[in-house]
Formats: structure tokens, C-alpha cells, sequence
């Protein structure tokens, strides 16, 4: 099985077929392999068209935009006459970009989405395709509402022939099915039960994957798109446990969809233990946005900075990754962008680089499906409230100079309230912090010269507020809003 440290998914529509005006250039339809070539990434992951169709010459499923007769926007008008004017040059989209990767030395993989919510009712849909339209009555009607429903044994063989025609039929270096992107496969409160349906599924795709490797001489990989916890997938059906035992994957990410924080949590650790001493690899995502606020009324979702792909990247590594998953990222490809790709596939270019560490924020999607984060928090207010405990991973050993800093954002809270905080049971002079006010309701406390305060591993922030002036009343309790943290290392200025 190769090393691989990086893998980059391209989802083929926002980064790709939307944005180039027909007719399609090869030079524009190798985009995806080029503009990786030269960086860290060692396998590209190519999103199969939109999900319920394909961007490709197939001959088992549905292409782009077959079943109606004009086109809502332009983003999808392209798609389909870009497909269009391939084809009728005798090019197959997909051989195209396959071909260009084996060119370039770039190992190839494809993706295939297991389930949609296109509403069947809704024939011009673009993102809709015949065979749920001729089907509505196998669709869920719950939470899940239009997905198809997975006890008929229709749907499973519709996503199930797209895939034996794709390892068979294209030279694919290895093939993802992505359970994330709409995890309803049944109705929310039978899911639990019928896992194994999914997983005679999943057997039955990595026997059709194994022939398909036998029959080409090379292996290739079958791997899966999970949801972050374990809890969060039986839920939903998936016995990923079950798949591992019964040696179906060659490799897994865990991941969510809409909800594109970074975090350096992100709990993982259970895979990690449930491969250990097992060839599957567990290849975490990585995300590109932080979700702070920096002052009121601003957008608290902004795009992560290298330093904050560091820290991440970092703790993955630190906490047993076997390589890193971007699921988007920020294009085109600028000069930070390219030091990103470069650089955080190996753990030894970023270990004494800066850092930012950012602790997740709830986000109610996430959050039903298990994947729970714990800021924003109430702080408890009165002379034996309890403290509220955070909790946040730092992959820096901190063996050497560095300057680090304690960023914390907090609601309704005043100059003259007895605010406690601690770091790993130290208490931290709060006297002393460098204090701002945010906006008429905020503010930011930053605590620096920290250095034997944080440590290797999972750090706990406690914080309480003792008392309050006396006349200072109100229905909401002061709340942790934000928590950062910024390692520093001395880095040459350069010659005079």
C-alpha cells in the first residue's frame, strides 16, 4: 500500500466544470491533476459529477443534465455543454483527466456520493435525475426527507453498478464512497438496526473492487467518507466497525459536510485504534475555515490561515493520522495556498513553526449528528459556582524558545467581576492580561509569557466568574465565546 500523506479532493463542479465557458480546452479539462502537480499532494480525489450524475461517459447511471431540457444557471449550463463538447470530440471527461494524471505521476482516485435530497416532485431540478423521479415512493420521509430509503434493494444496485462499471472500466488508482454528504439512509429511528444492511453492502462492493484489481493486475484502494464519531455513524446506520473487522477498507475519513470549521480536535483517535496493527488508513479532513468572532456584527467565518493548518496538521499527526484529507480548499492556488499543500503532509517541516490553535464552535448540523463541540459555554456566576472546564489539544512539544498566548473571548463580563481562569490547574493573573473590549458586549483577555504552562497533549482551560457587582443583573450568564491559542518561534528577519 503507498504512503501517502496528502490526499486533495476536487469535487469537480465549484472548483472546476462551473467556472470555465464551453467549449472545454484540455488544457482547462486538466486543471484538477495540473494545478496540483509540483505541491505536496500525493492522490487526487475527484468528485463523480454531482452525485446523483455523472460528469463522465457512463453507460450504467445518468449524465448531467440528460433529463431536462434547459438549464437554470450558468454554472450548470457549463457543466453540461463543457461534458458535451468532450464527448464529441470522442474524449471521455474522466479518461481525460485519468490519462493526465498518469502522465504526471499523480495517483488518481474518484468519489461517489451514496445518497441526495433531491425532492422527486421537482423534475427541472439539476441536481435531481430519472431514476429518483421515477421512484418517489422509495424516498424517506422523515429528517432524511427525500433521500432514498436503503431497504430497497433497487437503490442499493443503482449506486452499486456505478461503482463495478467505474473500477472495472476506468483506470482508477482507488474509489471513496462518501456516506457524509447526506447521511439518511434510513428512516432516524430504524437506522440503528438495519447496519447490516449497509454493511452486506459494503462486502459486497469490496469483493467487486477485489475483482477488479485482480482482473487489472494493481490493487486498488476502497476507502469511505465516515461521520466524526462513532456514535454519530451508528446512528445513521454505519457499523464502521463492522466494515473494518470484516476487512472491507483500505482506508477512511472522517468527516462532516456544511459545517467547514478547522479543528484540531477533531476526534478521530477512536479509528486510529480500531485499524491499529491493520493496513486500513485513517486519513482525517482538514478543513479551511475558522469560525471566530473578531468584532461584533463581523462574519465569524473566515478562511484559515497557514498558521492554522499547522496546528492542526500538527495535532492529526501528533495524535496517529496516517495522512491528511482537504475536502476544499481555498482556489485558485496562491503563493499561501501552495506553502500549505507543500508543507503540512510532513510533520517535520511544521513541528517549530507557528501555530494557531482554534477550539471549535458549536454548530447545530454537526451537532445532530453527534460531532459536538463545547464553546460557546456559560461561565457560572456565585461564590461556589462551578467551573466550566474546556478542553483543547497542543501538538507543540514546547522543548524550545517560543512565546506563547492565550486568546480568549468572553460575553457580558466586566473589569470588576471576580473572574478566575486557569490553564492545567494553574491560575493565570487575569490582572495582568491584556484586556479589550469588543464591541459594547465583549471582551478579549490575552495571556502571554505562558511558557511551561501549556503542554504536550490535551490542555484544560477552567473558567469561573465568583462574584459580580451587586447591581449587575440579568437573565443570561457571561459566556466563552472564543479560545485560541498562538505558538510564536524566532524566525530570522533576514540580512540588513
Amino acid at each position: 500500500m503507498r504512503d501517502r500523506k496528502l490526499l486533495f479532493h476536487n469535487d469537480a463542479r465549484h472548483y472546476y466544470i462551473y467556472n470555465y465557458d464551453p467549449p472545454f480546452r484540455l488544457e482547462d479539462a486538466w486543471k484538477p491533476v495540473d494545478e496540483i502537480i509540483g505541491t505536496g499532494v500525493d492522490t487526487l480525489v475527484y468528485g463523480l459529477g454531482a452525485g446523483p450524475t455523472m460528469f463522465h461517459s457512463t453507460e450504467v447511471g445518468e449524465i448531467w443534465g440528460s433529463h431536462i431540457d434547459s438549464f437554470p444557471e450558468v454554472s450548470a449550463w457549463r457543466a453540461y455543454e463543457n461534458i458535451k463538447s468532450l464527448q464529441s470530440l470522442g474524449l471521455d471527461p474522466l479518461k481525460v483527466l485519468i490519462d493526465r494524471s498518469r502522465e504526471k505521476g499523480v495517483e488518481f482516485f474518484v468519489s461517489l456520493r451514496q445518497s441526495h435530497p433531491a425532492d422527486p416532485s421537482v423534475k427541472d431540478d439539476v441536481f435531481n435525475w430519472q431514476f429518483r423521479i421515477d421512484n418517489p415512493e422509495m424516498c424517506l420521509k422523515g429528517r432524511g426527507e427525500h433521500a432514498f430509503d436503503w431497504n430497497y434493494e433497487e437503490v442499493r444496485n443503482e449506486r452499486f453498478a456505478l461503482i463495478e462499471e467505474t473500477v472495472n472500466k476506468y483506470d482508477v488508482d482507488g474509489i471513496e464512497l462518501d456516506w457524509v454528504f447526506w447521511p439518511h439512509f434510513f428512516e432516524d429511528e430504524e437506522a440503528p438496526l438495519k447496519s447490516d444492511i449497509l454493511t452486506e453492502y459494503m462486502v459486497q462492493v469490496a469483493n467487486v473492487v477485489a475483482k477488479a484489481s485482480t482482473k487489472k493486475g494493481k490493487k486498488i484502494e476502497l476507502g469511505v467518507r465516515v461521520l466524526p464519531t462513532s456514535e454519530g455513524n451508528l446512528a445513521a446506520g454505519l457499523d464502521v466497525e463492522s466494515w473494518i473487522k470484516r476487512g472491507c477498507l483500505d482506508f477512511i475519513i472522517p468527516t462532516i459536510y456544511q459545517d467547514q470549521q478547522i479543528d484540531a480536535d477533531l476526534p478521530f483517535e477512536w479509528l486510529v485504534n480500531l485499524t491499529k496493527g491493520l493496513e486500513t488508513k485513517v486519513y482525517p479532513s482538514l478543513h479551511n475555515q475558522r469560525k471566530i468572532q473578531t468584532s461584533i456584527g463581523t462574519n465569524s467565518e473566515v478562511r484559515a490561515s497557514i498558521d492554522h493548518y499547522r496546528a492542526a496538521a500538527a495535532s492529526y499527526w501528533s495524535k496517529g493520522a496516517d495522512g491528511i484529507y482537504l475536502p476544499w480548499f481555498t482556489w485558485p492556488h496562491g503563493a499561501e495556498e501552495l506553502n500549505i499543500l507543500n508543507s503540512i503532509g510532513d510533520y517535520s517541516l511544521i513541528s517549530g513553526s507557528s501555530k494557531h490553535y482554534v477550539v471549535k464552535k458549536k454548530d447545530e448540523l454537526s451537532e445532530s449528528y453527534k460531532y459536538c463541540s463545547q464553546i460557546p459555554a456559560e461561565i457560572n456566576v456565585g461564590e461556589n459556582a462551578q467551573i466550566t472546564d474546556v478542553d483543547f489539544y497542543i501538538a507543540d512539544k514546547l522543548d524550545v524558545g517560543h512565546r506563547s498566548t492565550l486568546r480568549l473571548l468572553i460575553s457580558d463580563t466586566t473589569i470588576h467581576d471576580g473572574l478566575k481562569i486557569s490553564l492545567n490547574g494553574k491560575d493565570l493573573s487575569v490582572k495582568n492580561a491584556w484586556r479589550t473590549t469588543v464591541g459594547f458586549t465583549h471582551v478579549s483577555l490575552e495571556f502571554s509569557d505562558l511558557m511551561g504552562v501549556f503542554k504536550e497533549g490535551i490542555n484544560r482551560l477552567g473558567i469561573v466568574i465568583n462574584s459580580r457587582p451587586t447591581n449587575l443583573v440579568g437573565a443570561n450568564l457571561p459566556r466563552l465565546e472564543n479560545v485560541e491559542v498562538l505558538v510564536k518561534y524566532p524566525e530570522p528577519l533576514g540580512s540588513l
